[in-house]
């Protein structure tokens, strides 16, 4: 095939790279071409798998209605929809990444989160509100996480591929990168491989959102630890690391925790690529995240981690590993009525799960030793407190006392049968390790400097560190796919 030549190239064509690709086109940027690996039907990575939720900087409720008109307003008077703040923001983040995530890009990305996602909503993606949990008539949400797209992951990424097509934006699938032209000082293009053949795409800037490497079992055996290659994937089969593994041989600096993933628990019975999302598209069919208002126990019928640490969007992401971890890489989250009645996840569509009267017959019918579970359920509600009231809605201090591990919080007693388990296992929806970025989306080299024409956004970007607060992925995506896309509209134009 003839080589070819754009103003700039966008590798993939996830939420990532479409936001960055509608980003350039409109600082001004000419002809703008995303090469997307996947066949169309499979476009858009892991968003296609997702509800992909937004956590923001906001001030309530007044700014959040402008966001969904089309909710009647006594049920909106309703909803509990505190301000969000900066100091939360950056609070969260501190707090699940131990300290450890970039000071100068955390700040940039909470300070740019609120106009990135006013940019999306003016841009023409429609919202709605989060799950909700009801306590005396209120409607209640996780702090920070009040508003994803109508249609959740697949609604956001067929709104946003229109616009960039009605924007004269190229989408060229069954088209992988094969080379990335240039060095550690400048990229000028890439080289593609398609189904017509091979052939350059030169370009004036290239942006790279091409995804983690988490469909790659030898990678992340090499860098997620023991079992990490038996892992189920949550998102797409494509994002597979080889433009990640182009980028560092180039001369990239790394950055993020390359042994860290988001890992969340998930169906025993998910298949090993591309968990379903429901009908709706508001979440992931396979998502199991309700393990806050119960117990969870591995094989050997034990407990083995605090279920009530903090509230499920600041653990999910890590509770996976903990279940791989455990015996078999299995583990059966454990509900009462009180809890099965409080489920956010997991009500509207089938799931694996067993039901007993006794937690005797529960055990039995689950394939563990009715005795040992006993023997947990019995311990675990002994060590409940019963002189602080339970609250679904907050973190209530209703902890265990006097076992281990302790649950922190809504440690409500199994009693009220009939009783659930659900078996889970660990499932990987994006690795945290990546290139390092500066705050324009530039991708810097291992001589700390911005590689000219190179710039990145989205899981291929490292940023997280053991954990991430739940819906900062795609908050991190648009912020700084904003500042790729028009960072490297400018550099085109410069260069031109």
């Amino acid at each position: 095939m003839k080589d070819q030549h754009c103003d700039i190239v966008v590798i993939g064509a996830g939420s990532a790279a479409l936001e960055a690709a509608i980003a350039a086109k409109g600082a001004g940027a000419g002809r703008v071409v995303m090469l997307e690996k996947a066949p169309e039907p499979q476009f858009g990575g892991n968003a296609r798998y997702s509800h992909t939720g937004f956590r923001f900087v906001h001030s309530g409720a007044e700014e959040l209605r402008g966001f969904v008109p089309q909710i009647d307003e006594a049920l909106f008077r309703r909803m509990h929809l505190p301000a969000y703040t900066r100091e939360d923001f950056l609070a969260d983040l501190a707090r699940v990444t131990q300290g450890r995530i970039d000071p100068v890009l955390a700040a940039a990305m909470v300070d740019g989160s609120n106009a990135a996602v006013h940019w999306m909503r003016e841009t023409g993606v429609k919202f709605e509100t989060e799950k909700t949990t009801e306590v005396a008539g209120k409607l209640y949400m996780s702090p920070g996480i009040n508003l994803h797209p109508v249609g959740g992951g697949p609604g956001m990424l067929m709104a946003l591929r229109e616009i960039a097509l009605n924007k004269g934006i190229e989408i060229r699938y069954e088209s992988r990168v094969r080379a990335l032209h240039g060095n550690e000082r400048r990229v000028e293009g890439v080289g593609v491989s398609s189904p017509e053949g091979e052939y350059d795409l030169s370009s004036r800037a290239v942006i790279a959102c091409s995804g983690g490497f988490q469909a790659n079992r030898e990678m992340r055996a090499r860098y997620l630890g023991a079992n990490a290659d038996l892992m189920k994937v949550r998102g797409s089969r494509h994002n597979t690391g080889e433009v990640l593994t182009m980028l560092l041989a180039l001369g990239a600096k790394t950055a993020g925790h390359w042994q860290g993933a988001h890992m969340s628990p998930i169906d025993g019975k998910a298949p090993d690529f591309e968990t379903p999302v429901k009908p709706d598209g508001r979440g992931n069919a396979m998502n199991r995240y309700d393990y806050t208002y119960g117990i969870t126990v591995n094989a050997l019928g034990r407990r083995f981690f605090d279920e009530g640490e903090a509230k499920h969007s600041l653990t999910y992401a890590k509770t996976g590993r903990a279940v791989l971890n455990q015996p078999g890489g299995v583990a059966f989250q454990i509900y009462d009525q009180t809890g099965i009645d409080l489920f956010r996840h997991g009500r509207d569509y089938p799931a694996t799960m067993f039901e007993g009267e006794t937690i005797a017959d529960l055990a039995r019918k689950a394939g563990l030793e009715p005795a040992v579970l006993e023997d947990t359920v019995s311990a675990y509600n002994a060590a409940c407190r019963a002189d602080v009231a339970f609250d679904p809605s907050k973190p209530d201090g209703k902890r265990t006392e006097g076992i281990e591990p302790r649950k922190s919080h809504w440690a409500q007693p199994l009693v009220r049968g009939p009783f659930r388990a659900y078996p889970v296992t660990g499932g990987v929806t994006f690795t945290f390790g990546g290139v390092e970025i500066d705050t324009g989306g530039r991708v810097v080299n291992t001589s700390f400097e911005p590689i000219r024409g190179l710039y990145a956004s989205g899981d291929v970007v490292g940023l997280f560190f053991h954990n991430y607060p739940s819906c900062t992925g795609q908050t991190r995506n648009v912020v700084f796919s904003l500042a790729a896309g028009r960072n490297a509209a400018a550099f085109a134009r410069e260069n031109g």
